[in-house]
């Protein structure tokens, strides 16, 4: 095959395509499906721009021959990029925290309220000797209920820094 003129105007047909490249006619059909082949719209047999066509079937592929869509790949690289550069402006509003700075805070909450539950026994133990399950039973739902009140609504502010979380109780 002779080129003369423009190479990006170029035109060749289905089958010069699929013998240049190595792939049967159907191949190339389906390459045109994709996208990745391009027909000649003016052409009335069908055939197709040699350039672009070389371009986006080279540009499909990756050093080793197989199959990756390089727009695609690089899409779903700029989509990363993007989705990064949101967490760390939102990092740095402080709309969101490391899952480790989370983690400990909660462990601290969780490790004082299991430090009060594990205390009510002790407290409770004297005061409750002698006393109807009854008795005994509206008493320490009541002093489970107000722990887990203390809990849910005793916070007042959880203020987060790049390293510790501090915790200001609800004095009032």
């Amino acid at each position: 095959m002779r080129l003369s003129g423009d190479i990006k105007e170029t035109t060749v047909s289905q089958t010069q395509l699929g013998r240049a490249l190595s792939l049967s006619t159907p191949r190339i059909n389906q390459l045109i499906d994709e996208g990745i082949v391009v027909r000649d719209e003016e052409s009335r047999s069908g055939q197709v721009m040699l350039f672009e066509s070389l371009r986006n079937y080279f540009l499909s592929k990756n050093v080793t021959g197989e199959g990756v869509n390089f727009w695609k790949e690089r899409g779903l690289h700029e989509k990363a990029k993007r989705e990064l550069a949101e967490l760390k402006l939102s990092k740095s509003r402080g709309e969101v925290y490391e899952a480790s700075v989370v983690e400990g805070v909660l462990s601290e909450l969780l490790t004082n309220f299991r430090s009060k539950l594990t205390g009510l026994p002790s407290k409770y133990a004297p005061q409750l000797e002698g006393k109807s399950r009854a008795e005994i039973y509206r008493t320490l739902t009541s002093a489970i209920e107000e722990e887990l009140t203390e809990l849910s609504g005793g916070i007042k502010a959880v203020t987060f820094d790049e390293n510790c979380a501090d915790i200001e109780e609800d004095t009032a």
